[in-house]
């Protein structure tokens, strides 16, 4: 579920002090009209027309990029200098790959050859960045390429670097009050960091925006039968009938909607 009834965003993992873990990397978008929906009151589905869910179901629907874990490590050799252990890992429309180099540091390199995984690559590279030197929380950092740029582009292809943080699935944790208010604390001060930042392609579809929570509800058919499906439609008409009612109430900005538990002592 969101937090603080802020706009819906797609993240990486960034992990916070003392043991609790927050987010990576965020991906957020609206559509090109919807300019006014940051920093002030509006209302969640006015700047979401057909078209752009359309376009976000699409590009969530596309196969993957092609995976080759000698194409990942030529990449990370070419615009980083480095070379290491490739792993790749479950994702959506991009590749990504797990990096554990000799000294024992591991990195996350993502890479797509898809035009449109330019602009998200530069919005979650752009993110990760503008939370460096922010406190409350730990977050991956944004390894910069030998150009120093935050992205790279190699013909039809483009990625970015940053590091990676050990973290658990929040379920999973230990509910205590005390864990329970270190996340709070953290996801506070890591909403007052994002708060401010004005990143690149913000206003692009993407279906994890949260005007697009209702629509979302003519995928349930592709849901399995079972407790899964059950949660799901929960959440969906819990959404509906009490958070949405309430979001034009509400300044927006940037967040992260799925906080997990760090396993960091």
């Amino acid at each position: 579920m969101q937090l603080s009834f802020r706009r819906r965003t797609e993240c990486q993992q960034v992990h916070t002090v003392r043991g609790v873990s927050i987010l990576g990397v965020c991906n957020n978008g609206v559509s090109s009209g919807g300019e006014g929906h940051l920093g002030g009151p509006q209302p969640v589905d006015a700047p979401f027309a057909e078209v752009d869910f359309g376009a976000a179901a699409a590009i969530l629907a596309t196969k993957p990029s092609p995976t080759d874990p000698e194409i990942s490590g030529e990449l990370l050799q070419r615009h980083y200098g480095l070379m290491g252990t490739i792993r790749l890992l479950s994702s959506e429309v991009e590749c990504t790959a797990e990096v554990a180099l000799s000294n024992g540091d591991r990195l996350i390199l993502k890479t797509s050859s898809r035009p449109e995984a330019r602009d998200s690559f530069r919005f979650q590279a752009a993110a990760l960045a503008g939370l460096e030197g922010a406190s409350g929380f730990v977050a991956p950092h944004i390894v910069r390429t030998n150009g120093g740029t935050l992205i790279f582009e190699d013909d039809d292809m483009c990625g970015y670097l940053q590091t990676a943080l050990a973290g658990m699935p929040l379920h999973k944790a230990d509910a205590a009050p005390d864990v329970l208010y270190r996340i709070g604390q953290a996801l506070g001060r890591l909403s007052l960091a994002l708060g401010p930042l004005k990143l690149p392609a913000i206003h692009r579809p993407v279906l994890w925006h949260v005007g697009c929570w209702p629509r979302l509800l003519e995928l349930e058919g592709h849901l399995p039968s079972g407790p899964v499906a059950d949660c799901v439609r929960l959440a969906m008409s819990t959404y509906v009938e009490l958070i949405k009612p309430q979001l034009c109430e509400v300044v927006w900005q940037i967040t992260h909607n799925d906080p997990a538990r760090s396993t960091r002592s």
